[in-house]
């Protein structure tokens, strides 16, 4: 049976995060939980990796690194796409210090660490940590667009992106009144085209089945922790997402519609008006 070819796929392993960014585009700044433990999918993506090729692996999140289960989704990834050109994690950066170890043993599997600074303020603690934990090897740098790139001299593997994001876009929050959620009334072109970008559409994998976006991947996560309007949650429900154990034809019929503009674009902006997410809120998710 001929593979569908994803480009570019986000394993989302946690809602949990230990910042607590305005406007987060996985809700963190609300005090999302969650971690996600690998086995508990397994069969999930096993079949999945019969079933599709992916290009670029992503592990995600919330932030990677407070989920405790991170090193065996590292592996048991790379174990089911051996052949992706690329693995990464990518992490917000502020807990490497702590996890270094942890760190070098994911660039030791072949991943690398895509790490998005938020706050100019911690630009130079992040970096300092990175060199201390590739300081063993020898690399080079190159400067692109997106920061900086880290190459180990003598295997030629990338060890890391460094790059920084200050400005976020509002998420698929508009307003809350009495503590519950009022997403937005955009024109779904609108919004499927500012979400995407320059980029290629998303394909976001969470609890073993894939999704086209965050907010439809996490929304039965979000009902269960936050008060959502009810038009919201009745159209967030129409979603169906991709299931690996699905029929070949309703398989097909998944891939025939997905990335592409759809009614719970609506709920996200539609418009690029962008806002400083720093300095970080000092209150710290605990995790």
């Amino acid at each position: 049976m001929r593979k569908h070819v994803i480009e570019d796929a986000a394993f989302n392993i946690t809602n949990t995060c230990n910042l607590t960014c305005d406007g987060c585009e996985s809700f963190n700044n609300y005090n999302f939980r969650g971690h996600v433990k690998f086995a508990d999918y397994a069969d999930y993506y096993t079949k999945w990796s019969e079933l599709v090729d992916i290009e670029i692996v992503t592990v995600h999140g919330g932030e990677p690194f407070t989920n405790p289960d991170i090193m065996t989704w590292v592996l048991e990834l790379k174990k089911l796409w051996p052949d992706a050109e690329e693995h990464y994690v990518a992490t917000n950066g502020t807990l490497l210090g702590t996890k270094a170890d942890l760190a070098r043993q994911i660039i030791d599997t072949g991943y690398y660490l895509n790490i998005c600074v938020h706050d100019p303020a911690m630009y130079d603690e992040i970096k300092h940590n990175l060199h201390e934990i590739i300081k063993d090897r020898k690399y080079k740098t190159v400067k692109v667009d997106e920061g900086i790139e880290y190459y180990d001299r003598k295997t030629r593997q990338r060890l890391a992106v460094l790059e920084t994001t200050y400005y976020f876009i509002k998420n698929a929050i508009d307003h809350i009144q009495d503590k519950t959620w009022y997403l937005h009334h955009s024109n779904i072109n609108d919004a499927y085209q500012l979400c995407i970008g320059e980029d290629e559409p998303c394909n976001f994998f969470h609890k073993g089945k894939l999704y086209q976006c965050h907010l439809t991947a996490l929304k039965d996560d979000l009902f269960l922790q936050f008060s959502i309007e009810p038009r919201a949650v009745d159209l967030l429900k129409q979603y169906r997402a991709g299931d690996p154990f699905s029929t070949k034809q309703e398989l097909d019929a998944f891939f025939a519609n997905h990335n592409r503009p759809i009614p719970q674009c609506t709920l996200c902006p539609g418009c690029d008006d962008t806002h400083p997410i720093f300095p970080m809120a000092t209150k710290k998710i605990k995790f």
